[in-house]
């Protein structure tokens, strides 16, 4: 049965030796037990493309035992801040006899990397490929490397998706104003041709009013007129 460990570190040193362990870290790879094999350089590669499409860099332990009274986390931790890494830095280190695996992120990294749920979705990709009656060992640092890919990916997809909500409300937003501000325009017409349509209305009766009072006036002189003649 193979125990994960995950474990976040600090960084310190550029190549260094464990005080417990007397472990050098040479270069992306320290195999003592040639667990890789032949399947080193197909590894290796692996690193280069995780680096190049994600800026994370991998370093790989592959131990026969930690050889601490630490644990296993805080021992991985100490060894990811002796070699003083660089931002986004992942260590995953195995100890072959002891059962033990344990992937450490450097506290330098961003967000998304050292988060727990990250850490922990490498963990377990890794420790899948050694639950096998034989374990691979090459498979375990290529799975892990893979979900760093998709763990990036993810993180990425997810901020689109967040400005891409936020530009979109923006848009409603000005969307409702611009309808508002159309309706308050549209109504303000609308009351204006009403208010002269009332005027010219008034207007034209004022009129009709006034020509029918000259008309009354006219009449009444005219009767006036024919009355003296009469007379």
């Amino acid at each position: 049965m193979w125990i994960t460990a995950d474990a976040y570190a600090d960084d310190s040193s550029s190549t260094g030796t464990d005080a417990n362990s007397s472990v050098t870290i040479t270069d992306n790879i320290t195999d003592t037990e040639n667990l890789l094999g032949s399947h080193a350089t197909e590894v290796s590669d692996a690193i280069a493309k995780t680096e190049k499409e994600t800026g994370v860099h991998v370093h790989l332990l592959y131990l026969s035992s930690f050889n601490s009274e630490q644990t296993p986390q805080k021992w991985a931790s100490t060894v990811l801040e002796s070699t003083k890494p660089k931002a986004n830095t992942v260590l995953l280190a195995v100890a072959a006899n002891d059962g033990n695996l344990v992937v450490a992120v450097s506290s330098n990294s961003d967000e998304w990397l050292k988060q727990q749920k990250t850490v922990d979705a490498l963990s377990e990709a890794a420790q899948q490929q050694l639950m096998e009656s034989t374990p691979n060992w090459s498979g375990a640092a290529t799975a892990m490397m893979g979900q760093i890919a998709k763990s990036k990916k993810t993180s990425t997809s997810s901020s689109t998706v967040t400005i891409g909500v936020i530009a979109m409300g923006v848009a409603l937003a000005a969307l409702v104003v611009l309808v508002v501000v159309m309706v308050i325009v549209r109504r303000r017409r609308e009351v204006k041709k009403d208010s002269e349509a009332e005027i010219e209305q008034a207007s034209e009766d004022g009129q009709e009013s006034a020509d029918e009072l000259q008309e009354d006036i006219q009449e009444t002189s005219s009767e006036v007129d024919q009355s003296g003649v009469r007379e």
